[in-house]
């Protein structure tokens, strides 16, 4: 059986320490990356460009966009089996996604 404590008979205590650690999660992720921003005008149009050309040279898909607060990217791949999206982070070498997906869907003759 639980034991309450004599100075807190209603539990109060436990509430409002749940309640600031609720208040504290939110706080760290609205301030996550704070200041950093995806912007697909930073990645080179070659290596963007190749990498539409290899996917859908494979007969899928592939869709382009931000997380809802904009600071990553999603790339979403469609037709490789399971639809699946690809973070990839400002701080992150996005010409170097870009180089790998083109050269993972890109078939050797």
């Amino acid at each position: 059986m639980a034991r309450k404590q004599s100075g807190d008979p209603e539990g109060k205590g436990q509430a409002m320490r749940d309640q600031i650690a609720t208040t504290q999660r939110k706080h760290r992720r609205e301030n996550r990356h704070k200041g950093e921003y995806a912007d697909y005008t930073s990645v080179n149009p070659e290596l963007l460009c190749s990498a539409i050309i290899a996917v859908t040279g494979q007969d899928c898909a592939i869709q382009f966009g931000y997380t809802k607060d904009g600071s990553t990217f999603v790339i979403r791949i469609v037709g490789d089996g399971e639809p699946y999206n690809d973070f990839v982070r400002p701080s992150e070498d996005v010409d170097s996604y870009f180089r790998a997906l083109a050269a993972d869907f890109t078939v050797v003759k």
